[in-house]
Parts: C-alpha cells; sequence; structure tokens
C-alpha cells in the first residue's frame, strides 16, 4: 500500500505543534511528554463527541470536552478536520501497531487471525469507519500540507512492515503484494460501510441487498473471498464454500 493519499489522506498522530506563549499566569506544558499528554486528551474529548453526535463536532466543543481553554487547543490543531484526521490515524496506529507484533511472533498466522484484529478494531470499533467515511470527504487543504506529508511516512513505514509479515505468512504473496493485499482489504470495507450503512449523511441513502446478512457478515465474507483468491489457501476456500452455502438460500428468498 504505497499510496494511501485516497483513504489515509490525515495528518501523523504524533506530530507534536510548537506551544507558543500562553495568558499569564497560565500553565504551558513544557516537555515532550506534557503536550503529547495534553494532544491526547484533546483526542480523547473529540473521539468522545464524536461517538455522542455521530458528527464533527467545532473546536470550541472540544476544548470544553477537553477541560482546556479553546486557544490552547488551537495551539496544537489548526481546524476540528486536523483534530479528526489525527483521531482516525490513532485509530489506524492501534490496528496497524498490533498486526506488526502478531505477524513477528513465530506461531503461524492464518485467515482467522486477521479477521479477529480486523473485527476488533475496526469492524467492531464504535468510531472507525464512521469518522473515516467523513476524513474521506475533506477538502485538501483542511489540514497542513506537512502534517499529511509526514503522515504518509509514517504510515508507509507500518504497511511495509506489516507487508512484509504477510509475505512470510503466506507464501503465495509476491514482494510487495502483502501491502498490496492490506490496502485493497481495507478498500473492501470502506466501500461496503459506504454501501450498506449510507454514510454519515442523512441525504444518502444505503444500499441494502436481498439476502444480505448484517455489515460484519458481509464484510468477513467479501474479505474470506478476496483472500482466497489472492493468498490461494485452501483453509480459506473451505471458509468461503461455507459462507456461500450459509448466505444462498437467503439470497433466494424475497
Amino acid at each position: 500500500m504505497r499510496k494511501l493519499k485516497s483513504i489515509f489522506s490525515c495528518p501523523i498522530a504524533a506530530v507534536l505543534c510548537s506551544e507558543s506563549a500562553g495568558s499569564r499566569g497560565r500553565v504551558r506544558a513544557v516537555h515532550d511528554e506534557e503536550k503529547q499528554a495534553k494532544r491526547e486528551t484533546i483526542l480523547d474529548a473529540a473521539d468522545r463527541l464524536f461517538a455522542q453526535r455521530h458528527a464533527l463536532a467545532n473546536v470550541a466543543d472540544i476544548a470544553v470536552a477537553a477541560g482546556l481553554a479553546k486557544g490552547t487547543v488551537y495551539l496544537y490543531f489548526q481546524s476540528k478536520e486536523e483534530i479528526y484526521l489525527a483521531l482516525h490515524l490513532r485509530h489506524l496506529e492501534h490496528f496497524l501497531t498490533t498486526l506488526i507484533a502478531r505477524l513477528s511472533r513465530p506461531e503461524p498466522f492464518g485467515f482467522d487471525d486477521m479477521t479477529a484484529l480486523a473485527n476488533e478494531h475496526i469492524l467492531s470499533a464504535e468510531n472507525h469507519l464512521p469518522l473515516l467515511a467523513c476524513c474521506i470527504g475533506f477538502a485538501a487543504d483542511a489540514v497542513p500540507a506537512a502534517a499529511t506529508e509526514q503522515f504518509q511516512r509514517c504510515v508507509n513505514d507500518w504497511l511495509e512492515q506489516v507487508g512484509a509479515g504477510l509475505e512470510r505468512h503466506f507464501p503465495r504473496l509476491a514482494p510487495g503484494e502483502g501491502s498490496r493485499l492490506l490496502n485493497h482489504s481495507y478498500a473492501i470495507l470502506i466501500g461496503l460501510y459506504s454501501l450498506m450503512r449510507g454514510g454519515l449523511s442523512c441525504d444518502v441513502l444505503p444500499v441494502k441487498v436481498h439476502g444480505s446478512g448484517s455489515f460484519q457478515d458481509e464484510a468477513v465474507l467479501a474479505l474470506t473471498r478476496y483472500w482466497a483468491q489472492v493468498a490461494g489457501i485452501e483453509d480459506i476456500r473451505q471458509a468461503q464454500d461455507s459462507n456461500q452455502t450459509h448466505t444462498q438460500p437467503e439470497a433466494r428468498m424475497g
């Protein structure tokens, strides 16, 4: 997954903005650890508000939820879009670093392990895909270019590690195909979410196919079929056959 702009166009969560002098008497975060802790507090507040509202909160509301002055929030982020893109990046970081750690272990890694991690960090995560649906629609200039570039470098590094790990565990994958497999898999999840949930806009109607299951069920089925084709592993083909047997009778109904 070399080019992520269309899917992951957001700033790196670890970028720290320089903090300028505040009002007289205000205690400022001096050390990097303190700055990062305050930044995480802002992201935590934005995360809570998004879960409650299913929409982006403005900077003023995020500041109140974080227990900070609005001007302090602006020392770390230039806009609400930058805040939520950084939050999206934090979601990705949790998933990708966990996946990297699992792939680095000596025991075998199979498709069931992959779907379990995807379910935990993406499919069942309250804000992951809904927030991503918002991030994709952000204007190109919604966040600073330098932050976006830094994000690309960091995520590319993670994806190279993930890709190499997948290629070790799935020998059929040629060099570089591990990252591409993950890229395409993530795109499948995004597309299915947009089709079945209709995004966050009330003006966009979801697309429902007769006989289809829940979003989670359809996502796992789509990934099963794709991984069976690309990775060419027998146990995935068997799981595919099982899923098809389960869904076909429903598809004939209605």
